[in-house]
């Protein structure tokens, strides 16, 4: 999942290795963002050099610095909080097991229409669609002309999840969006997210359906993806039949540019 999931920030970001034992994420056109801008969890023998080397290379880009550790790691989140940086969220990264989850449990939701929600994957020439349904659903309108850089670039690798909801027999407006990553043998389910005038209406959870039937249509070992704390989406998942495997708590060098 870590070497997923590495990959697929990599392809958003510039990855900078230091030392030979950590992962710099860095991409100063994806303002406030600490899911692909981070450092990843390391194995370094100098972890307040390595921490000194990120948060350089930060402040020189103007950014601020985030660094995603394992919970269970206390020495290097020791060496963060003497470092200056603050805990600001959790990311729980949680799987779902072919045999545990139930398709139909997914639709169980008084607040679930099904028959209004249309899902299916994006082609060369509903890429643009893509982006505007994940500025529009992350709220990052400045984002995207570096969200369609990186989907022009990027898009034979990917497989890109466009939801539509119908208002009407004739029309369906766009509604939301996500991507998956297949690598390592396993599925990873990225950037889900809905515009805000169609949440509640069950569209996550009818995109969460369709990439587990991606995924095993693969062939592949299981389905997984990240949520932060701060996103209350957590129960929800666990309620769609994921488990959590482990969580990594988020750490951040904010700089005063003024």
């Amino acid at each position: 999942m870590e070497a997923n999931e590495t990959r697929f920030c990599s392809l958003w970001t510039q990855h900078i290795r230091i030392h030979d034992c950590a992962d710099l994420f860095v991409n100063e056109k994806l303002t406030g963002d600490y899911f692909f801008n981070r450092l990843n969890p390391f194995v370094c023998e100098d972890i307040s050099d390595i921490i000194e080397n990120a948060a350089r290379i930060c402040l020189r880009r103007r950014m601020d610095c985030y660094v995603h550790v394992h919970d269970t790691n206390t020495d290097v989140q020791n060496s963060l909080l003497e470092a200056g940086f603050q805990w600001i969220d959790t990311m729980h990264v949680l799987r779902a097991d072919w045999d545990k989850v139930e398709h139909d449990d997914i639709y169980e939701s008084d607040k679930c229409d099904d028959s209004k929600i249309h899902v299916v994957r994006a082609v060369l020439r509903s890429a643009s669609d893509w982006v505007d349904a994940f500025c529009r659903s992350f709220d990052v309108l400045e984002w995207k002309s570096v969200v369609k850089e990186k989907i022009d670039l990027h898009f034979k690798k990917l497989i890109l999840l466009l939801s539509y909801f119908r208002i009407n027999n004739t029309y369906a407006e766009l509604a939301g969006c996500a991507a998956l990553f297949a690598n390592h043998g396993i599925m990873g389910l990225y950037c889900l997210g809905t515009i805000s005038n169609f949440r509640g209406r069950g569209l996550a959870k009818k995109m969460i359906g369709v990439s587990l039937q991606i995924a095993q249509q693969e062939q592949l070992d299981f389905l997984f993806l990240q949520t932060f704390t701060n996103e209350g989406l957590f129960l929800l998942y666990k309620k769609l039949g994921f488990r959590s495997v482990y969580k990594k708590r988020v750490y951040a060098l904010k700089r005063d540019f003024n």
